[in-house]
């Protein structure tokens, strides 16, 4: 199981967005819901059949959908679940073969759990200690309208939707861990070079539910594990005039982050304006926190404020405060 990470995995690629003064990088944040440690193989199985096939061809007639657009989406969704887990630094994954029937169609709410039998049996096949279920499952398309673009060119646009819901199963406390119902949308846009073309690209809505059923299973991924997200912080170019703080800002750009620390520490020290030195002050906590020293970032975020009046640095120091809670309660997820 992969528990320990190097720091280079946070650091990541460095984004510049010159003319906005932005610099975008990748950080790792503790999932939303807390896991038992001593679950560290996790099997995904589907439970969504609906129990009554019916029913269900007759609401997808009802509704537009395609026969058998859920039992594509439901698999879409999966996958999308098990390769965000694959890249999860706390579980290993196994996408099972079995699917189960579950789900009333007619009902928005949870079947009833899976019996703790029935766990332990998929548990025991595939040596795992949890049991993630996807359980309700639901898509739908709807058109929304068109445009005329360039040209004679066309575009029709379109929402795709899911409902699904999740059940996470620990066997060693015989406890559900999660049960999260949720809802998730997608824009969907098609073009053509005339208005037919463009409709009859816009029915190829099954393109569309695979994509969201896709995303959403890569969604409820992030809620269970720790995950990568980028984040964006400002930082100072220029100020007065000062060498120092220009090249420290160069090289953070170019990602020389102890050339940036030592160009903009002669830039607190040797700055001769009030300005100046609130600057490098923020733009030093933006280094430290790129390089994950959360302390020192803090530090240098109220010295900005506190000293120097950089309003910028304001706000910053309290999102700081949240990033050290965050990083606390990561390390402790993170824990063999």
């Amino acid at each position: 199981m992969k528990k320990n990470i190097p720091k280079f995995l946070v650091l990541a690629t460095i984004f510049i967005v010159c003319s906005a003064a932005d610099i975008t990088f990748r950080v790792l944040l503790p999932a939303y819901v807390e896991i038992p440690k001593h679950i560290s193989t996790i099997a995904i199985i589907d439970r969504s059949v609906p129990d009554d096939e019916t029913l269900n061809i007759i609401e997808g007639g009802l509704t537009g959908e395609g026969i058998g657009q859920d039992k594509l989406g439901t698999q879409t969704t999966l996958k999308g679940l098990t390769d965000m887990l694959q890249n999860s630094v706390k579980f290993t994954v196994i996408r099972t073969n079995v699917a189960m029937i579950g789900q009333d169609i007619l009902s928005a709410a949870f079947p009833e759990p899976i019996p703790w039998s029935e766990i332990e049996k998929i548990c025991n096949e595939y040596k795992a200690d949890a049991i993630i279920s996807l359980e309700k499952y639901d898509s739908d398309f709807i058109p929304t309208g068109g445009s005329l673009g360039e040209g004679t060119s066309f575009a029709v646009h379109g929402v795709a939707s899911v409902k699904i819901g999740f059940r996470l199963y620990d066997l060693a406390n015989k406890s559900i861990i999660d049960e999260h119902l949720f809802s998730h949308t997608m824009n969907w846009d098609a073009g053509g070079g005339t208005i037919l073309d463009a409709v009859g690209a816009l029915m190829q809505k099954n393109n569309a539910i695979r994509d969201v059923s896709y995303d959403a299973g890569f969604v409820y991924g992030k809620r269970i594990s720790p995950s990568f997200y980028y984040i964006t912080r400002y930082y100072y170019r220029h100020a007065k005039g000062d060498d120092n703080l220009a090249e420290g800002a160069r090289m953070m750009e170019a990602n020389d982050w102890d050339a940036a620390i030592e160009a903009l520490n002669r830039a607190l020290e040797t700055g001769h304006h009030r300005k100046v030195k609130g600057r490098a002050a923020h733009d030093l906590a933006v280094v430290y926190e790129i390089l994950g020293d959360l302390g020192k970032a803090r530090e240098y975020a109220q010295m900005a404020w506190g000293k120097y009046k950089t309003r910028q640095s304001q706000d910053y120091g309290f999102v700081l405060n949240e990033r050290i809670k965050e990083q606390e309660v990561l390390n402790y997820q993170l824990e063999e």
